[in-house]
């Protein structure tokens, strides 16, 4: 696993993770009761869900896309970050829109995702 210590550290590997179509890997990075808050769809909570999420993706052909930091404020243990996103089926753009992330530092120094909640511009 990457350098999960910063925020762009935890971006990076959930890029990895859209790359290799790995959802177990992409629901490690939130924590395990952590809130998905995707457009015009019910709230996804905890681990189980986020992973089913991630495999609805993947199996739907996401395989890549960008978060692009907009804004990101650090309260030591916890850090809100306002963006925008597009995700990606090899060249082709599935989806793109803003976003807002709420991560939290773990006991270990390592940085999850608690809240993540966007809005998509094709909705």
């Amino acid at each position: 696993m990457g350098d999960l210590t910063t925020v762009e550290g935890l971006k990076a590997e959930l890029a990895r993770a859209f790359e290799r179509g790995d959802a177990a890997l992409a629901a490690s990075l939130y924590e395990p009761g952590a809130r998905m808050l995707p457009p015009g769809a019910p709230v996804i909570t905890g681990e189980s869900a986020v992973r089913e999420f991630f495999e609805k993706r993947f199996a739907a052909g996401s395989d890549g896309g960008e978060l692009l930091t907009v804004r990101l404020d650090d309260y030591g243990d916890v850090a809100v970050e306002e963006g925008r996103y597009g995700r990606r089926a090899g060249e082709q753009l599935l989806d793109s829109g803003k976003y807002l992330a709420v991560f939290r530092r773990q006991p270990d120094r390592t940085w999850r995702w608690v809240t993540d909640m966007w809005n998509s511009d094709t909705n």
